[in-house]
């Protein structure tokens, strides 16, 4: 099997999970069934902000102690073997492949081909491209400068007053946007959507600020991906790169954009581009089992230590359901008995 079908199933089974995790969760609302702890994963500044609250007090969030452990296990998992969070587990990234895939069926995909090598080929693009990529770092220095003005002392009472109910809000939010009560946040996700069509991975490139963040990473990451020069005719079949990156224009490309998705590698006929940790070669077939086995594997670990379940009662999240505005029997029912 190629590294390319592997990661094609790893990233099914992801958005499997995902898929009945939203089901859960939506059982978890509107009829008081068990909440999914690993949706606390779709609140990724929960997740920074839980760290940051760790660090600088040493309290441990009780409410969302999931959203920690996902990302604790995808920065370990970045410094050891890339941003493979981004090319194998995210369900973003996985949904904005599956829009390069649809947009290469549709019986326009050579319009929009070259609607792309235009854009790309124009020199305002050259000029832009790279300060584009810094918007997403933007986002998240902006994210994590809000944090950290707030002092250590406060930081729990924070968590409790607003990090609690994160969840529910994001469902929330989703919930409106289906509804159509949100239509600016729509013609945004639409304007992402429709670029997506013309540039892959658009929102990964350009917005994306958890990416940013395993960028960061990923710039001291044990696994590396060189270039053979011995081995390479210069041919650029490596260059359809799905995050835009040029591999034949470097010897190792360790940045913070590179996904580790390995297209690079299945384009190349040569043995031109090699997977290396810590210096030393690996089939490139080990490194999606590698990367998934250690980010289960941290996960697991947090699991035995206690840090994956909410501390929050039913009551409790029987009275943040209805104080967001979700008007569900079980929540009353169970209020009442109080």
């Amino acid at each position: 099997m190629n590294t390319k079908r592997l990661r094609q199933l790893i990233q099914a089974f992801f958005l499997i999970l995902t898929a009945y995790g939203i089901y859960s969760y939506a059982m978890f609302v509107y009829y008081g069934k068990p909440r999914p702890d690993f949706m606390d994963g779709f609140c990724p500044i929960s997740g920074v902000y839980d760290i940051i609250m760790q660090i600088r007090s040493g309290i441990t969030d009780p409410f969302h102690p999931a959203a920690m452990a996902i990302m604790v296990a995808a920065i370990i998992t970045t410094f050891l073997f890339g941003k493979a969070f981004c090319s194998f587990f995210c369900p973003v990234g996985t949904f904005q492949d599956i829009l390069t895939f649809l947009r290469n069926k549709t019986p326009f995909a050579k319009d929009l081909d070259k609607i792309g090598e235009k854009i790309k080929n124009h020199k305002l693009y050259f000029l832009l491209d790279y300060p584009l990529r810094t918007v997403k770092f933007l986002l998240l220095g902006w994210i994590i400068y809000i944090i950290l003005q707030i002092p250590p002392q406060m930081m729990a009472m924070m968590n409790q007053n607003i990090n609690a109910a994160a969840d529910i809000e994001l469902f929330k939010f989703w919930i409106e946007l289906f509804k159509g009560d949100r239509p600016l946040i729509a013609s945004i996700i639409f304007g992402i959507v429709a670029f997506s069509f013309i540039i892959p991975r658009f929102w990964c490139k350009y917005l994306c600020p958890l990416g940013a963040f395993y960028g960061i990473f990923n710039l001291f990451s044990l696994t590396h991906l060189r270039r053979c020069p011995a081995n390479c005719n210069n041919c650029n079949l490596c260059s359809k790169c799905i995050i835009g990156l040029k591999p034949h224009k470097s010897i190792e490309f360790n940045n913070t954009e590179c996904t580790m998705c390995l297209e690079c590698k299945e384009a190349c006929n040569r043995n031109g581009i090699r997977l290396q940790i810590l210096s030393r070669e690996i089939p490139f077939f080990v490194y999606p089992i590698l990367a998934v086995g250690v980010f289960m594997g941290v996960i697991f670990l947090f699991m035995e230590a206690g840090v994956w379940h909410s501390k929050l009662s039913m009551q409790n999240e029987a009275y943040l359901v209805l104080k967001q505005g979700f008007n569900v029997k079980w929540a009353k029912e169970l209020l009442m008995q109080r």
